[in-house]
């Protein structure tokens, strides 16, 4: 009997919604090979589309696929993604060539390093925790009550945290962070408690007082290396001229002799067409026309 090979995983296709954002949008249905990486793919969906492949002077006009939120890399493939049927993409073409848009830097801060780097920090940092759980074995030779527990231990996980960060140099999105405060924060909450045992409570009134403590305590940990996770970077601030200067550069192909129109000369159909012409090419082109409507896009209004 002859064995039964199952076709490869690349050889399966998904089937996408694609839209097209360009002058001339267009909404389409298309099955894909799932295993292409992005680069070749985009080409392929400009061929089957009848997208423009080749600007006039003969060099290629790259597209892009945008997929889940964001930019998909040239070599990223659809699986890679896990895109299923019926998920939306969306095909982005290279603008045209000298049609004033082009993309701004973002205007980030300048990086001046960590602020909080140094032997003399990391110190610091260990003796607020030496001196939190001095005050804490203190408060539990006194009161072994929930809130005793609970609120020194939340502070004790923050100061573990803000101590491992300073540690690994500021890195605060790093998962050693949270791993480093929390091998901090268990012998630390271990002698707060040697003193309330020793002193005033037995082994069950203290379990009560610091199981809780341990709970808090990781929840602690884990707010804390969110907090130290970095803040999101501000949008640069851009003023109205900033504004009204990029709009002024854009420029559009003229539907008439295939110039550059500029925002000055600027003439939009008056039937919405959505094409833009030279003022003075629309207005020649209309005149020329010897009925009534748009001599250019062919709208003719109802008699």
């Amino acid at each position: 009997m002859m064995p039964m090979h199952r076709a490869p995983q690349d050889a399966e296709t998904v089937t996408v919604h694609l839209q097209v954002v360009d002058i001339d949008p267009k909404q389409l249905t298309l099955t894909l090979p799932a295993y292409l990486p992005a680069a070749d793919l985009s080409q392929r969906i400009a061929r089957d589309a009848e997208l423009e492949a080749f600007w006039p002077d003969k060099s290629r006009r790259i597209y892009y696929l945008r997929a889940r939120g964001r930019l998909m890399q040239p070599t990223e493939r659809l699986k890679d993604l896990g895109i299923v049927n019926g998920e939306l993409l969306h095909v982005l073409p290279e603008p045209p060539k000298d049609s004033g848009i082009v993309e701004r830097p973002p205007e980030y801060p300048p990086n001046k390093g960590y602020a909080g780097a140094g032997n003399a920090n990391m110190a610091f940092a260990l003796f607020l925790i030496l001196l939190w759980t001095g005050a804490w074995s203190m408060a539990l030779t006194v009161d072994q009550g929930p809130l005793t527990g609970i609120l020194p231990g939340v502070g004790l996980s923050l100061l573990a945290t803000n101590f491992a960060r300073h540690l690994w140099g500021g890195q605060g999105s790093h998962i050693r962070v949270p791993l480093t405060g929390m091998f901090v924060f268990l012998p630390f909450l271990g002698m707060a408690a040697v003193p309330a045992l020793v002193v005033a409570a037995g082994w069950k009134t203290l379990a009560i007082t610091m199981g809780p403590a341990v709970i808090a305590g990781v929840i602690g940990i884990l707010f804390g290396w969110l907090a130290w996770f970095g803040a999101v970077e501000p949008l640069p601030k851009v003023s109205r001229r900033e504004v009204e200067t990029q709009v002024a550069n854009v420029t559009f192909p003229c539907g008439i002799c295939g110039g550059q129109v500029t925002q000055d000369v600027k003439a939009d159909c008056v039937f919405g067409c959505g094409r833009v012409f030279h003022r003075g090419c629309y207005e020649a082109k209309q005149a020329l026309g010897q009925v009534q409507g748009c001599a250019v896009c062919g709208y003719r209004p109802a008699a």
